[in-house]
């Protein structure tokens, strides 16, 4: 293996452009690989809060039933975005002329992306020690739902700074402040 890939980076060197394609593609698979791995973590959390709402069913609790359901389905929803985002993708990646500051910035969304899912999977696991009474419930799925949507937003603000780059904006301009 090591002796193709040494092949393959000497053609890389003698070809015009190969090794900007190749670093491209690399990007892509990295953040394919990233964005498969959050969504697999956010999948995952849907099974505790599968297991609440059974158990508020199964003792007739269906009243407090609702935020959980809406819990799990804007779950869901962030879960689907981050998996299969595709859209503005492609042209962040064909830049060919993208900074190391605009990367780091770009890293710095994954970070918080990152950040953002290992509080969810914290209040995921204290909501779940909090089904007893109806008012520790509705106040530990609240803020479920906070981190949940704070996970959309900063994936928002991702998609956002990815579409809007090269927009108008001098090589080695930041996308954000």
């Amino acid at each position: 293996m090591n002796d193709q890939r040494n092949w393959l980076e000497k053609l890389g060197d003698k070809i015009p452009g190969y090794k900007g394609y190749v670093d491209k593609e690399r990007r892509r698979d990295v953040d394919k690989i990233h964005r498969e791995q959050m969504a697999n973590r956010l999948r995952s959390l849907k099974t505790p809060l599968m297991e609440i709402l059974k158990e508020l069913s199964d003792t007739g609790r269906l009243f407090e039933t609702g935020p959980v359901d809406t819990a799990i389905k804007k779950l869901d929803k962030i879960e689907n975005r981050v998996r299969f985002a595709s859209y503005g993708y492609a042209g962040f990646f064909d830049q060919v002329k993208i900074q190391e500051e605009q990367l780091d910035l770009i890293y710095q969304f994954d970070l918080a992306l990152v950040e953002h899912i290992e509080k969810l999977e914290s209040e995921v696991g204290e909501v779940k020690a909090q089904t007893g009474a109806a008012s520790d419930l509705k106040k530990g799925i609240s803020e479920v739902t906070a981190a949940i949507d704070a996970i959309d937003r900063t994936f928002d603000q991702r998609y956002n700074a990815i579409n809007n780059f090269g927009q108008g904006q001098a090589p080695g301009r930041p996308l954000f402040s």
